[in-house]
């Protein structure tokens, strides 16, 4: 998992022209996040969903991890919680093909996930996003961007 301040973000682009790419896409696209709509980028199956919503307790969210692509997640507004495990350590309890989900069971760490905050987390990197906690904020407006593993 890469997990920084987007201000840093310019110190990570050797990993990959797709993170580059994604970031820089993110930032010059002024998205709707009143009538949010998946947005496709470039042909090589790449795109980035807008979310708005509201952080729920830790007990209303499950984690997760992606067998098939890569998260990009950007905070644009707001704060929540985000947990994170390397999914060894944790148990598996299915695998949702169709969306790519693998849920799992266990013990994470909670990073404060702010605002110009960003993570790329990758098929090891088990996940919980959206979790509210001290200082969360009521609404969150985030951007997802999906990223085939084969591209990486």
């Amino acid at each position: 998992m890469i997990y920084d301040d987007i201000h840093h973000v310019k110190i990570h682009y050797y990993f990959s022209t797709l993170l580059s790419d994604s970031i820089d896409f993110i930032l010059k696209t002024d998205f709707s996040f009143e009538n949010p709509q998946t947005c496709k980028i470039g042909t090589e199956g790449i795109y980035a969903i807008p979310q708005c919503y509201t952080p729920k307790k830790k007990g209303d969210r499950s984690i997760e991890s992606h067998r098939k692509n890569i998260d990009i997640q950007v905070m644009m507004e707001g704060m929540e919680y985000l947990g994170y495990a390397d999914e060894s350590t944790l148990d598996f309890s299915g695998y949702d093909k169709e969306h790519d989900t693998e849920r799992l069971t266990g013990t994470l760490t909670f990073l404060p996930f702010r605002k110009h905050y960003f993570a790329v987390l990758f098929p090891q990197d088990a996940h919980m996003p959206g979790v509210q906690g001290r200082g969360s904020t009521t609404t969150v407006k985030k951007i997802v961007i999906k990223v085939p593993l084969d591209l990486w």
